[in-house]
């Protein structure tokens, strides 16, 4: 059986977010009966995805991978800051039912990340995709748990980091594996003088 590849866009929180993030759920996964319980996000794969750019099985083909590679050089855009305050279920209706938990954003913390999601996918309409492969609705989250739902959707202590960077990432379905294939930073304009 051929390996399933998921091609995405992704934004990885810093290491210190991301161990934050795993230690809060956590804390709140000891509240919750363990046989509902399965395996949690390893804090390394902790993303926000900006873009699926498609499911392939035995490899990405070559010319997706190419677009996906100009599409990423063609972006440029500074640092900006991110916040995620929500805690929500999707895709559950009951604890215990599959789904996802995931750590949300909205109103102003997430203001720069939706601008930045849009203006990838612009960079990903001049590098030659399709407008049907280019995600047009989004919703910010970090999912912090498969196969787990019902939770209750809820204020957190606020996470917030500074976004310096963006992925291409292939997924390895069922591997719980990321092999990141490139990244691009985000560089702040030089800041302009006027005398003295």
């Amino acid at each position: 059986m051929l390996q399933r590849h998921d091609l995405y866009f992704f934004l990885y929180p810093p290491a210190g977010v991301a161990e934050a993030a795993a230690e809060r759920w956590q804390q709140m996964l000891a509240d919750l009966d363990p046989a509902l319980l399965s395996r949690p996000m390893a804090t390394q794969r902790l993303h926000l995805t900006l873009q699926h750019l498609g499911q392939f099985e035995g490899s990405v083909p070559r010319a997706v991978l190419d677009l996906a590679l100009a599409a990423g050089e063609r972006l440029v855009h500074e640092p900006f800051d991110v916040c995620l305050h929500l805690l929500q279920s999707r895709g559950a209706t009951h604890a215990g039912s599959n789904g996802t938990v995931e750590l949300a954003g909205q109103g102003a913390g997430v203001q720069m990340l939706r601008s930045f999601q849009r203006s990838l996918g612009g960079a990903m309409r001049q590098a030659g995709f399709a407008e049907a492969q280019i995600r047009s609705r989004f919703s910010p989250h970090m999912t912090l748990h498969y196969g787990l739902g019902g939770v209750r959707r809820q204020a957190v202590a606020p996470l917030a980091w500074t976004v310096s960077d963006f992925a291409l990432v292939d997924s390895l379905y069922g591997l719980s594996r990321h092999e990141v294939l490139a990244r691009w930073p985000l560089v702040a304009r030089q800041q302009s003088f006027t005398g003295w």
